[in-house]
Order: C-alpha cells, then structure tokens, then sequence
C-alpha cells in the first residue's frame, strides 16, 4: 500500500494542513486548519493510500511555505501533484501567472485560457476544486463587480494572503 503524509503547518499565525504523496504536494487545507478537512481529501482522492502523519517528510514544503509567507519568495516552488480534470489542471496552471500580489477578475482568467469572459463561472467552478491553495494562487481571482463571497480557504484567509502579497510587492523580495 502507498502512503500519503500529512501535517499540521504553523507559521507565525498562519496554521493548515497540508498532504503529499512521494511525487509531491498533493493538498494545501484551510484556515482555520482542521485534520478532516485533510484526511477526508486523502481518501477521496488517493483511496489506495494509509496516510500517516509525518513532519519529517514535509519538511522541503513546509519551508516553501516559511519563505513564502515570511516574504522571501514570491511562490511555493515544490513538486506538486495535480488531482482533477484536464479543464481543471489548465486553469490551475493559469493561476500561476497571475503575478505577485495582482488580480484578475474571474472572466480575464477565462480570457486568458481562451474562453469567451463569458466563461467565467466554469472557470470558478474549477478555480473551487484546486486542492493546492497558494500554490496555485487562487486568492488573486476576484470577482468582477463585487466583493468575494466564497474561497476554500475561507474569506478571512484570502483576504490575508492578498494583504501579505501587497505589502511584500511594495517592500521587495530578497530572492525569487
């Protein structure tokens, strides 16, 4: 049987879980954290998997995420694994070249992919699968004429990684 890892991530007051396989990250959870959030992921999407806590080979990816949340880097460049539809994989590979601490509303995503703007609700739709939240940074998607109303992570935490983006963009990175 294969494993699956997951772990608690504490940062300063930031605190999910997150999961990987042997090929890479697999799962990025919400805040305010919660263990079922995470192992409920897992057997959804790796049934074939035991899953076992385990900070030792978290490691690499939580120190991506130290760097990226302190302000040392601008993105979490570890290997990931993607679980969802080909649609789903293209629009969370978008999500990557939305740059650093900018938005873009749903249908200039949609745009961008080569869909009509009208597309924009299929494009959320798959934006709310991405299981690898600031990986792919889906908080830089907003909606077009109105405050946002969802996000997986919860309202709170988008709001706070788009506050963070914002004030290291002004302040600079030191590597990237």
């Amino acid at each position: 049987m294969s494993i699956s890892y997951y772990g608690l991530f504490s940062f300063e007051h930031w605190q999910f879980y997150i999961a990987a396989t042997n090929e890479g990250l697999c799962f990025v959870g919400s805040m305010p954290a919660s263990v079922e959030e995470c192992l409920n992921w897992l057997a959804a999407h790796y049934p074939d998997h035991s899953a076992e806590k385990n900070e030792v080979e978290l490691r690499p990816y939580v120190e991506a995420f130290q760097s990226y949340l302190s302000g040392q880097s601008r993105s979490i460049d570890v290997p990931v694994v993607q679980n969802g539809t080909d649609f789903q994989k293209k629009i969370w590979q978008s999500l990557a070249a939305i740059p650093y601490g900018e938005t873009v509303t749903y249908g200039q995503l949609a745009e961008k992919n080569g869909l009509s703007p009208k597309a924009a609700r299929s494009v959320g739709t798959a934006i709310g699968k991405n299981p690898l939240l600031i990986v792919f940074p889906c908080h830089r998607v907003v909606p077009k004429s109105s405050a946002p109303k969802k996000f997986r992570g919860g309202l709170d935490m988008k709001a706070q990684l788009l506050k963070l983006e914002k004030e290291h963009k002004s302040q600079g990175t030191r590597k990237f």
